[in-house]
Parts: C-alpha cells; sequence; structure tokens
C-alpha cells in the first residue's frame, strides 16, 4: 500500500495504490487570469494539502513517493516538503518518482501495452519516447510543449486555464485554414504555429483558428510519432499524459495506426492528468527494485529528464 504525492505543477494530488487504484483525490489551482503564477499554485498546493491527504489516505501506507520533477519549482518543493514529512511522521520508507516515467508506467499498468511507442504529450512535456533496455527519448519538441500552445490559444481567446478542453470544442464548429507545419527529423517546435494562430485572431474567425491549430499541432506529432514507430520497429502506440484526453488527438492516433498495422492504447481520461495515483504505482516498481531514500536526503529537480537514472542522481 504506496501513498502517491503529486505536486509538479497546477494540481495537487494524493493517491494510494496496492494492487490497483485504491484511492486518487486532487485539487485543481486554477488562475484568474494568466495561465499558471508559479508562487500562487505552490500557496494554493499548501492550502488543500491536508485536505487531500486526508480523503486519500484510507489506511496507513506501507512507503510514501513523491514526485521529484520535472516541474516547477515552488510546487515540487511543497511536495518534497510533505512528503518527507509524512515519511518522518510514519517512520516509513521515501520513494522519488519521475513525474514523467509515472505517466507511462500507470499507462502501461492500465491498458496492458506491452512495448511501445510512448506519446507524453501535457502542458509542459511533448515527447515521444520507447524503452530500450532504458527509457529513451526519440523525439520532443523543440520549445513549447502541446498543452502549453492549447493554453496559451485559450488565454488569447479570454478561456481560463486549462484551455485544452475548450479549444477542443471550439475546433469542432470551426473551418479548416493552413498553417505553419513545423518537424524537424524526430523533433517538431510549436512556436512558430503559435505566434502565426495569434495573428490570425485578428482576421478570422476564432473557431476557424483553433480547428487549423489542432489540425496541424496534432499532425505534427502523429507524423514524428509514425517516424519513431518505423525506426524502432515497434508494433504499439501509447499516449498519456493530460493532452491523451482530446478525442480528434485520439481518432488522428487510430487511424494512423491502423494504416501501419500497429495497436494503438490510450490511458484512461481518470489517469491521463496528473495524479497521486499514478505517483503511488511508480514508487511501488521503485521500491520492489529496493529504491528508496532517507526522508532528509529528499530533493527535486525542475528539469528532470525521463531518461535520467535516479537512483544514481540521489547517489551524488
Amino acid at each position: 500500500m504506496i501513498l502517491g504525492i503529486e505536486s509538479t505543477a497546477h494540481t495537487f494530488g494524493v493517491g494510494m495504490f496496492s494492487n490497483k487504484v485504491i484511492s486518487n483525490e486532487w485539487d485543481m489551482y486554477r488562475p484568474k487570469t494568466g495561465g499558471i503564477h508559479p508562487r500562487e499554485a505552490a500557496n494554493h498546493h499548501v492550502e488543500v494539502a491536508k485536505e487531500v491527504v486526508k480523503k486519500a489516505m484510507l489506511k496507513k501506507p506501507k512507503a510514501i513517493a513523491y514526485s521529484c520533477g520535472p516541474g516547477i519549482g515552488p510546487c515540487l518543493k511543497v511536495g518534497t516538503i510533505i512528503s518527507r514529512y509524512l515519511s518522518n511522521k510514519y517512520q516509513i520508507p521515501l520513494v522519488p518518482v519521475n513525474h514523467g516515467v509515472a505517466h507511462m508506467e500507470v499507462g502501461l499498468w492500465s491498458t496492458k501495452a506491452k512495448d511501445p511507442v510512448c506519446v507524453y504529450a501535457s502542458g509542459g512535456n511533448t515527447q515521444i519516447i520507447a524503452r530500450d533496455k532504458t527509457w529513451k527519448i526519440y523525439g520532443e519538441t523543440l520549445d513549447i510543449a502541446l498543452g502549453n500552445a492549447l493554453d496559451k490559444l485559450a488565454r488569447d481567446l479570454g478561456i481560463a486555464h486549462p484551455g485544452g478542453p475548450s479549444i477542443e470544442k471550439l475546433a469542432k464548429k470551426g473551418e479548416f485554414i493552413d498553417m505553419p507545419y513545423t518537424v524537424k527529423g524526430m523533433d517538431l517546435s510549436y512556436s512558430g504555429i503559435m505566434t502565426h494562430a495569434r495573428r490570425l485572431l485578428k482576421t478570422h474567425k476564432p473557431e476557424d483558428v483553433a480547428r487549423g491549430f489542432q489540425e496541424h499541432a496534432f499532425a505534427m506529432l502523429v507524423e514524428v510519432t509514425e517516424r519513431a514507430l518505423a525506426h524502432t520497429e515497434k508494433g504499439e502506440v501509447l499516449l498519456v499524459g493530460g493532452v491523451a484526453k482530446n478525442k480528434r488527438l485520439i481518432e488522428m492516433y487510430k487511424i494512423m495506426c491502423e494504416e501501419r498495422g500497429a495497436k494503438f492504447f490510450v490511458v484512461p481520461d481518470e489517469l491521463a492528468g496528473d495524479n497521486g495515483a499514478m505517483i503511488a504505482y511508480n514508487g511501488k516498481i521503485s521500491l520492489k527494485k529496493g529504491f528508496s531514500i532517507k526522508p532528509e536526503d529528499a530533493d527535486y529537480f525542475q528539469n528532470l529528464r525521463v531518461d535520467t537514472d535516479l537512483e544514481k542522481l540521489f547517489r551524488l
């Protein structure tokens, strides 16, 4: 029975995992204007932490797992301090978890995918990843992440954060318009299409801009995924992260995988966004391998990569 704490960005989540998800509670910071304000988000996490932990901790855990990165510094700090406190209070092991790896591992567990090319698409991350002895990044965004780009476009339209779901609804009403398409080998870039979309808002209907932006941005991601499939010679694609809830993106991946003869999997909605259950599950994996740390050694890393060896990092 592992308790997982997630605090990398706008969501403070706590979940418990044994041989299944026992609990998965969360509270999301919603800024009044603009995107995520780091200090405000961290203050939100401090304010809601006690109640969220109380709801999620249905039994005394055998260990505490926490997301040690990547993420927003002040938010990560809150989760680290709370996890350290709980580990000391109950005198149980503390397990640092790579947030990105947790998304993929819970996707593997929940879908039964065996050896996929993973598409990790969220507010702060857009990467094409596969396992080759260890997790390896084959392609990624060179600038802003897909989820962040959708949120930025939403803000330009006066839509509150998070804006991705609203852009998805708006795009269904629009007509397709042409936009820049930037793929560089296995990598992609969203800054150019983002700038172009903002300019088009002055002369085009919002729903048309939303439709054009979404179609191009998703097509770029599907293209580099298909290239990774060919390169790795794998036969599965697994979509994880908050953007995995987007039905149009799922539809495009289904079409591509069907044409290639590959199997397509997508993480369930309740485990797609940032959540504590995925941290607890990944903590259980690490604990089985014998990896845990002392509470006083707890730390966080804003720019942590999914291909980083956490055991080695904490030994340094």
